[in-house]
């Protein structure tokens, strides 16, 4: 078994109001198909590779907590993705990234990669169960991206 889950959808916008999208912590929060984002504690739209943002959240069996994210990858209307870590935490080693690439004149293929590889903590990958976040959640954020930009998301 693979270290990471990739989903590709397209979606029918250009690849500058998706991004949009995605650098917005509100709108992460709002879009969420996990369901574990609660809000976004800072609003600042994020800008460049070592910006942070932090996020409240919720788990039944963890409860209410605080993920702190760190951008490490920021290439404007093309890839952006962050490295978290639970508040007063090192980093456990997941990433989250997404990647645009337009297909047609406003329309861009959307894929969003989970990757756990770097998770070396064998207890905390027994206890964490990855994937924590299922194809159909990802599936269910990339639709919620899509209603927010008011378009739709191709299968």
């Amino acid at each position: 078994m693979t270290d990471q889950l990739t989903v590709r959808r397209v979606i029918d916008a250009p690849p500058a109001s998706v991004f949009t999208a995605l650098t917005n912590p509100e709108v992460q929060a709002a879009v969420d198909g996990s369901e574990m984002l609660r809000g976004a504690i800072d609003p600042t739209p994020l800008r460049a590779v070592g910006d942070t943002f932090a996020m409240d959240m919720y788990q039944p069996q963890l409860g209410e907590y605080v993920m702190e994210n760190t951008v490490f990858v920021f290439e404007q209307d093309r890839r952006i993705g962050w490295i978290p870590r639970r508040q007063g935490m090192e980093p456990r080693g997941t990433r989250w990234s997404w990647e645009l690439d337009a297909v047609s004149e406003g329309r861009t293929a959307l894929t969003q990669v989970y990757d756990w590889s770097r998770v070396t903590d064998p207890e905390f990958r027994k206890m964490a169960g990855f994937p924590r976040v299922t194809e159909d959640q990802i599936v269910g954020t990339m639709r919620r991206i899509a209603e927010h930009l008011g378009i739709r998301l191709e299968n």
